[in-house]
């Protein structure tokens, strides 16, 4: 089998251990015999001759033997330092580098391998916490073999791993957990979400009344809100936009004046600054690439609250009948159709994969150049941004385009901004559905909350009124309440020693990146190389909480004032009120000067996937990440690593790519050659991806994938399977030589790691979702993120014995040749 299970049903038991031993050894003994027998009666006839020629037989097969061991050990020592980086797969990992600081990426720096080696003895030495090392046998502890069970139930032995690996793992998984009426989707990364939740809630309930009685306050009345809390509330935040005088409908004031362009522009720009609603732009701040201290603002697509796709024709009355309750909610506050609006505005969106607006070559434009909209003024907008915190704007200020097709379409389209009035509907309608999770009553919560909180709108279902309160810690504040969890986040991975577990976890991951990146670049010279080094050192890897908050007390004491000290209670109307807009301005803040301290998450906490977006110098982490499922066993560490080096290096190499992007535009002429080839060797790999995936979509139970809109997404999957390999062989051979579970002995550590790594992408998704999943990306369905990479991973085939042009082991492969 090419699982390697055929082997491991045929060991004999004890018994018939010791039957062949001694069967063997009485044919020894009576071949002894046998010889002594015959020597003695041929020895009285041997003459010289026949002596002679014996020793000469004996001399002659002496000098064979010690002729082939000389050759073999001059051909092993010849061969050896040919072998490719990919051959050395089940092998103990190379020695890692340590920590290298940006120092010594100049002249004076020793070399790299000299920095590895010293390194490699420190973390090779240094034994996983709690984990007795060096054993030989499998593990045989009772969560070991509690964790062996399961992953046998869950395999599918009718199944070829061969020749559907998703398959093999996730199939029996999905199918022993049917998704409730009305659910879209159930996978291993939903559920620790999920499970993450219900353990902040409690900690959160529990353990912050001490430390930060304001936080408690906020929790307390977020959970349970008074009954008019939402109304006084919302009151504020029209008065703050200027819109309460507009929000009557025309037909209760018909000789009320149409607002401006200009007063419309800044009503959407207050929202925006004071509550983060971005209905028409998302507006953004970012350096200079060739100047530091120089900042642009910048213009990105906005976010949607309805949809998340396009909607064809036969599907528009569906999902409209499923908002029914919500539309309904909106009909009496203003004439805007939520629901219509979203449906053109979606339609002007290209949703680039890319941060494009921190490229090199990202558009540029001065603000009077940007072309015309109906009842929109560009300069007003971007002034009630960002006010006077960066520079004044004027209309000759250069703004940074992130996606310029959004603009222009904007401009063509009649309908969409053709009325004021409709258009101030629609940011009512967002400024409502934002603060939505305040709304008293259950039943309104739950019509309207439930769809603002949503992963996936259109399939939104009633939520526990803690969830709705993280939902809002989520959008508008989420460091505090990290940070004052994070003894509990961290004792979910280990209650002896989380701290330890936790650091030396993201540490070993961090290395392991790094000495892969590296080593890959080797030959495209110092200066990249250099380059690469001074990025990935700078980039501050935050696991559970963020990091600030902790290690300054200052940073702390700065970062509370105004958002829960000196935040007074005249209502809690008011102390809501103060905590979002200075939450949103603090974070804008953060972005618009050198001066703050402290940024803070931009990727909140309810996801199972690391972040990291522009400037790309903070790894958040958030515990989902990490398997909550694991028994506090050292020995099951390693399957920490399966689960979460793919999700922390996907968003390092989607970095590193616009890193090195970047470096045609911003340096010496070596490196921007370098640097070219390797941004070419990336398109090219991607475009193989799409070729490849591409007749996958034919198959009869995939759904239909749109690879233009994924594929970038693929090529980070398929970069980081390799590092993560090493990363988890690493940990694994610390635990042991020989890493096994008991129960599982026939998979070794290399095929443990394929296993989990499959296993932890297994998901239950409704045929509506998972259409529409393919078709708007930005990531492929489970199926191809986990047998799209594997195809074309060498060691997955090594490992499980796959033939050439079987499904899993295809002749083509797409591979990052450097």
């Amino acid at each position: 089998m090419p699982d390697g299970s055929s082997s491991s049903s045929t060991l004999p038991n004890k018994e018939q251990v010791q039957q062949v031993k001694q069967q063997n050894r009485r044919s020894s003994e009576a071949l002894s015999s046998l010889a002594l027998q015959r020597s003695s009666v041929v020895q009285p006839r041997r003459s010289a001759w026949s002596a002679l020629l014996w020793g000469l037989t004996v001399a002659t097969t002496m000098l064979l033997l010690v002729s082939v061991v000389i050759t073999a050990f001059v051909t092993t020592t010849l061969l050896l330092p040919r072998i490719d980086v990919r051959s050395t797969f089940g092998q103990k990992p190379p020695p890692l580098p340590p920590p290298p600081s940006v120092s010594l990426s100049g002249v004076n720096a020793p070399p790299f391998s000299d920095r590895a080696s010293s390194a490699a003895s420190s973390l090779n030495n240094k034994g996983l916490h709690g984990a007795k090392t060096h054993e030989t046998k499998p593990c045989d502890s009772t969560a070991c073999v509690e964790q062996a069970r399961m992953l046998l139930h869950q395999i599918d032995s009718n199944q070829d791993p061969c020749d559907d690996f998703y398959a093999y793992v996730c199939d029996k998984w999905a199918q022993s957990r049917p998704l409730t009426p009305g659910a879209e989707r159930l996978s291993v990364d939903t559920v620790m979400v999920e499970a993450y939740a219900e353990l902040l809630a409690s900690a959160l309930h529990d353990n912050v009344s001490r430390d930060f009685p304001q936080l408690r306050f906020l929790v307390d009345h977020c959970v349970d809100p008074e009954p008019v809390m939402f109304d006084n509330l919302i009151a504020m935040f029209l008065d703050a936009t200027h819109l309460r005088s507009w929000m009557m409908r025309p037909s209760s004031s018909p000789s009320r004046r149409q607002p401006s362009a200009a007063e419309v522009s800044r009503k959407f720009g207050l929202a925006f600054r004071q509550l983060g609603v971005d209905a028409l732009f998302r507006p953004f701040v970012v350096k200079d690439i060739s100047r530091e201290n120089k900042r642009f603002v910048g213009l990105e697509e906005p976010s949607t609250v309805l949809l998340r796709a396009p909607l064809e024709k036969e599907e528009y009355e569906v999902v409209r009948a499923g908002f029914a309750p919500l539309l309904a909610f909106f009909q009496n506050q203003t004439e805007v159709d939520p629901l219509r609006f979203e449906e053109r505005l979606y339609r002007t969106l290209l949703q680039p994969q890319l941060d494009a607006a921190v490229l090199a070559n990202g558009s540029t434009v001065r603000v009077r150049d940007l072309p015309a909209l109906r009842n929109f003024e560009w300069t007003s907008f971007l002034q009630s941004v960002f006010g006077k915190g960066i520079r004044p704007l004027t209309a000759r200020t250069y703004v940074k385009l992130a996606s310029p097709e959004h603009v222009l379409r904007l401009t063509r389209d009649d309908e969409l901004m053709r009325s004021s009035q409709v258009m101030l509907g629609y940011l009512l309608f967002r400024i409502t559905m934002a603060l939505s999770p305040l709304l008293g009553g259950t039943e309104l919560r739950d019509q309207v909350a439930s769809v603002s909180c949503a992963r996936h709108p259109q399939f939104a279902q009633a939520l526990t009124p803690a969830r709705y309160c993280l939902c809002l810690l989520n959008r508008f504040e989420p460091n505090l309440a990290l940070h004052a969890t994070r003894n509990f986040s961290r004792a979910q991975l280990s209650r002896g020693d989380g701290d330890d577990v936790v650091e030396d976890m993201a540490s070993t991951l961090r290395l392991v990146l790094i000495e892969h990146v590296l080593v890959r670049l080797a030959r495209y010279g110092s200066g990249l190389k250099a380059n690469l080094l001074e990025k990935l050192n700078g980039v501050s890897w935050e696991p559970l909480a963020p990091r600030g908050l902790n290690e300054n007390a200052s940073t702390l004491a700065a970062f509370l004032d105004g958002l829960y000290l000196n935040n007074a209670r005249t209502s809690t109307a008011q102390f809501f009120y103060t905590w979002i807009r200075k939450s949103l301005e603090k974070r804008l803040m953060a972005h618009m000067t050198s001066r703050a301290s402290f940024q803070g998450w931009t990727g909140g906490f309810l996801s199972a996937e690391a972040h990291m977006g522009p400037p790309y110098n903070r790894l958040e982490i958030p515990l989902p990440v990490f398997d909550l499922s694991l028994k506090d066993d050292a020995a099951l560490r390693p399957l920490q690593m399966a689960r979460a080096a793919p999700r922390v290096y996907w968003p390092m190499f989607r970095a590193i790519y616009h890193w090195v992007f970047n470096l045609e535009f911003a340096a010496t002429s070596a490196e921007r050659n370098a640097a070219h080839s390797l941004v070419q060797y990336f398109s090219d790999l991607r475009l193989c991806l799409e070729h490849q995936y591409s007749p996958l979509s034919g198959m009869e139970k995939i759904a239909q994938l749109n690879v233009s809109r994924t594929s970038w997404s693929d090529l980070w999957d398929l970069l980081s399977v390799r590092p993560a390999l090493d990363a988890f062989l690493l940990y694994a051979g610390r635990v042991s030589p020989d890493y096994r579970l008991k129960l599982l002995e026939r998979w070794n550590a290399s095929q443990l790691f394929f296993l989990y790594y499959a296993a932890n992408f297994c998901d239950n998704s409704n045929r509506r979702f998972l259409k529409e999943n393919a078709a708007r990306g930005p990531d492929s369905p489970a199926w191809y993120r986990v047998n799209g990479p594997l195809r074309n991973t060498p060691e997955f085939a090594m490992a499980f014995g796959c033939k050439p042009e079987s499904f899993m082991n295809p002749v083509q492969k797409c591979v990052l040749s450097i």
